[in-house]
């Protein structure tokens, strides 16, 4: 293990994140807040000197004597999972310094529910309000970031030992970065992800939107993330046409990013076909046009307070109603976005179980959202249809098939067992949070949205609701699980395996 390599890329990627944080002290100046300028000036400054540090001290350890570059995949499985640790205690600097969070705690669940992606918030909707705007806007980009890949930027920039990088960070089953040069790989991602972005700054400036509330929730949307500057969240507008806007985006974040970058590279109608060859994708949108359909009607027929004033309900007499709330909610939550136009968790038991299952499944393999992810829940299916009628007929070869290719056993097998983690963790989770005193739905709920970066839960961590009420423990243990979702577990369990250090 080249422990020094790793220790250098860390300084590099510390003197990355000090450029981040420069950008909202320019904004803060900007704007004339003097205060959130000094505390991201403070914190950038910390940010570079420690990087600088790092980099002089163990410059040129990625490589040998002779000119080989001494960096594999072991060291990269490292690097990812620290960065990810070493980004999110720097990026809850400005919360600290700038007065606005006294807890360490606080601040560093909020970083690390930005960076990745997970949107989960310990301020209340009355504080979201009183953000300045810099910490705002530090706050969605935290989740652009993070949406792309803190590591992925990393290799764009700094490509010496980038397949070991992009292959850690990359996570699913899709083993493309070894059919590939990895930094063309990398920058056809970063360059779609930079198209969408400012396609979605623009389609929102167009329905009325301010430039910094465009900027914002682009960046939020694209990286599947749900931080608002608004307590109200995206309902703060109280527009369709921001919301159906922010539901398109999502939904195309929620995609696989190798299909947007056929449509640059190949042209529409190439891509197309690839498209339609792509049975994750057409489950995906299944699922969302299904589940919306579904909520839509439960809640019609509910119907809330049906009119009446003295109801505490929301009113969903109107079928429009229900559609335009339950297409927004299941897009949100399918992408594991995590943004609120309304507070499912007043909704009937069968649209909030729905829901779930929607954070269940998430998004497809290769995108920014979160989840288990549609292609290994199709896998998983396939293969237990496949045992049972292996007990039918025992002699007869059942294949698992993903879009007319047979899958290796060994593709099957790591779904397989990625599930068996996921569902041990989520549980143990569950009891920990349940130990430290939430209740049972909460601390189910809270494990579960933070472990597939959704963010609102259930009960006393609904999307009207935040999770500041928390225990310590309970916020630094949904931090991990966030953290450990992101990476799907393997580049941060690894940290703690003894055998895994030795050389």
């Amino acid at each position: 293990m080249n422990l020094r390599a790793i220790v250098w890329l860390l300084g590099c990627v510390a003197l990355l994140m000090a450029a981040f944080l420069a950008l909202p002290a320019l904004l803060a100046l900007a704007l004339g807040d003097a205060q959130s300028a000094r505390a991201f000036a403070l914190s950038s400054a910390g940010s570079a000197a420690v990087g600088a540090l790092l980099w002089w001290r163990f410059r040129g350890s990625i490589r040998t004597r002779d000119g080989r570059v001494d960096f594999h995949r072991r060291e990269g499985l490292a690097t990812v999972g620290l960065v990810w640790l070493v980004c999110t205690a720097l990026g809850a600097l400005p919360f600290v310094v700038s007065g606005f969070m006294r807890s360490p705690v606080d601040a560093l669940f909020e970083s690390a529910s930005g960076f990745t992606t997970t949107g989960a918030s310990i301020l209340s909707p009355a504080r979201i309000d009183q953000l300045p705007a810099a910490l705002a806007f530090w706050r969605a980009l935290t989740h652009w970031v993070g949406g792309i890949g803190i590591v992925l930027v990393f290799v764009v920039l700094f490509p010496v030992g980038g397949r070991s990088l992009f292959r850690s960070e990359v996570v699913g089953v899709s083993r493309e970065a070894s059919l590939q040069r990895v930094r063309d790989s990398a920058l056809a991602v970063v360059r779609v992800y930079v198209a969408l972005t400012v396609l979605h700054v623009v389609a929102l400036l167009f329905a009325g939107v301010s430039l910094l509330d465009a900027v914002m929730h682009a960046f939020s949307s694209l990286a599947t993330g749900g931080f608002s500057n608004h307590g109200a969240s995206v309902a703060w507008f109280s527009s369709w046409a921001v919301e159906a806007i922010i539901i398109v985006f999502m939904i195309a974040a929620g995609m696989n990013f190798s299909l947007w970058d056929a449509v640059v590279r190949l042209g529409p109608r190439r891509a197309w076909a690839l498209a339609r060859a792509n049975s994750e994708l057409w489950l995906y949108l299944g699922l969302i046009a299904g589940a919306t359909l579904f909520c839509t009607l439960v809640l019609w027929l509910w119907g809330g307070s049906n009119g009446d004033p003295a109801s505490n309900l929301p009113d969903y007499s109107h079928i429009l109603t229900a559609f335009r709330d339950a297409s927004f909610s299941v897009s949100s939550i399918q992408t594991c976005t995590g943004y609120a136009t309304a507070d499912f968790d007043r909704w009937p038991d069968a649209c909030r179980f729905a829901l779930m299952l929607c954070v269940f499944f998430g998004a497809c393999t290769g995108s920014t959202g979160g989840g288990i992810k549609i292609l290994r829940v199709a896998i998983l299916a396939k293969a237990a249809l496949a045992a049972v009628l292996g007990f039918s007929r025992p002699r007869a070869l059942h294949p698992v098939r993903v879009d007319g290719a047979v899958l290796g056993d060994d593709v099957v097998a790591a779904s397989t067992r990625y599930f068996a983690l996921w569902i041990l963790v989520a549980l143990g989770g569950a009891l920990c949070l349940a130990t430290l005193g939430s209740d049972l739905e909460t601390a189910l709920s809270a494990a579960v949205v933070c472990l597939n970066n959704c963010g609102p839960g259930l009960a006393s961590v609904g999307p009207a609701a935040d999770y500041g009420h928390l225990p310590d423990l309970s916020k630094l243990l949904l931090a991990f699980l966030m953290i450990a979702g992101r990476l799907e577990f393997y580049a941060v369990a690894v940290l703690f395996v003894p055998g895994f250090w030795r050389r």
